[in-house]
């Protein structure tokens, strides 16, 4: 896992897509590693376009700023910010978080001498992302041959879910109407003195 790509982002990303197929399904895990390809794609060519043209050195500022947006929209973001940092950790980038109030987005921030290294990362993860979910499914797949009884219901935890909460109704509303028509015993309390 980390030896297949020499450091823990990699293992984080099987990791969690692994999580994320167990839940959701393994179409499911499938759309959200093609979203978080593609956010990484974006994030690679903003962070190319950092190193571009650079003002002179005497106003040249020192820090740049990764808008986050795309990758909030994912779901898990924390997940993914975990796997983010790793990568950077990986290509020894000081970076840090910062959260927006006024406009509810993130920002990564990091040194403008480091963004090659940045959009080195952000590309290297895009490459690893579907390697990496390709990994989950085979895990998943093996955990269900060697328990088959896990594999019985073939839906999603949130589909199994819903037809608990939809039962669980349906027996209030029996109980309901005939408790009435039950009797059923009745316990009391006793105290002695």
């Amino acid at each position: 896992m980390a030896s297949d790509y020499g450091d823990e982002a990699g293992s984080k990303m099987i990791d969690d897509f692994m999580r994320f197929g167990e839940r959701m399904g393994e179409r499911a895990m499938y759309t959200r590693a093609a979203q978080m390809q593609r956010a990484f794609q974006n994030a690679t060519r903003s962070a190319q376009e950092l190193t571009g043209d650079r003002a002179p050195e005497g106003d040249a500022p020192e820090w740049a700023k990764l808008d986050m947006q795309e990758f909030q929209g994912i779901g898990d973001y924390d997940g993914i910010k975990g796997i983010i940092e790793d990568k950077l950790a990986a290509h020894s980038v000081s970076s840090a978080w910062f959260p927006d109030p006024e406009t509810g987005k993130e920002y990564l921030l990091f040194r403008i001498a480091d963004a090659k290294e940045v959009w080195q990362s952000f590309d290297e993860l895009s490459r690893e992302t579907d390697d990496a979910c390709a990994k989950a499914a085979e895990k998943i797949r093996e955990q269900h041959e060697k328990d088959p009884s896990r594999g019985r219901d073939d839906r999603t935890l949130d589909e199994r879910a819903e037809d608990a909460r939809e039962a669980s109704a349906a027996l209030e509303a029996e109980r309901s109407t005939t408790k009435a028509l039950s009797k059923e015993p009745r316990f009391q309390e006793m105290r002695a003195k």
